[in-house]
């Protein structure tokens, strides 16, 4: 599986699906891969990424905290396929030389990945059959960000859900 580096870049927040997109930055081009994700998982990802921690250990902080006491190292994440609509990731640990593999939610991978400050990569596969957006800074009138996908009429299968990512645009992401 051929795999491209990424980086956390933004967290937006979509009016129209009232859901937080996280947007992850392709390493070597101004691409940008929208992961729509929960409300609790995006205020997770942005303290990981300010370095500011909440009064009591988070889940993401939790499962870290155990990580260490148990001595296995978090090597990278990848968000590794596309199902029903659904992204998917694994992430990759290591233990005394023993690598493990452990399936979770690309929000949870992220949150863990900024927390360890280990790498983030995005399946080649995915990249090829879903079109990265160039994004544009854009303010609401609110002065919040504001994302506008259209009306996303998905199906209950992939090639719906592929067929409307291929479809995105620049102007998608700006206020009408």
């Amino acid at each position: 599986m051929a795999l491209a580096r990424v980086d956390f870049f933004d967290l937006r927040y979509d009016h129209r699906h009232r859901s937080p997109v996280l947007f992850l930055k392709d390493a070597e081009q101004e691409k940008y891969l929208p992961v729509w994700i929960g409300e609790l998982e995006a205020s997770s990802i942005e303290l990981a990424y300010i370095r500011k921690s909440a009064p009591r250990p988070l889940t993401h902080d939790l499962f870290t905290n155990v990580l260490r006491e148990l001595g296995v190292l978090v090597e990278k994440v990848v968000i590794d396929r596309l199902e029903s609509r659904t992204y998917y990731a694994t992430i990759f640990l290591e233990q005394n030389g023993h690598s493990l593999t452990v399936d979770c939610r690309p929000s949870d991978a992220v949150a863990i990945a900024l927390r360890e400050n280990c790498d983030i990569y995005v399946d080649d596969e995915l990249m090829y059959n879903i079109k990265f957006v160039e994004l544009e800074d854009s303010k609401s009138e609110e002065g919040e960000d504001a994302i506008d996908t259209g009306d996303a009429p998905f199906a209950e299968d992939d090639e719906s859900f592929q067929d409307f990512l291929k479809r995105i645009s620049p102007a998608d992401f700006k206020d009408n």
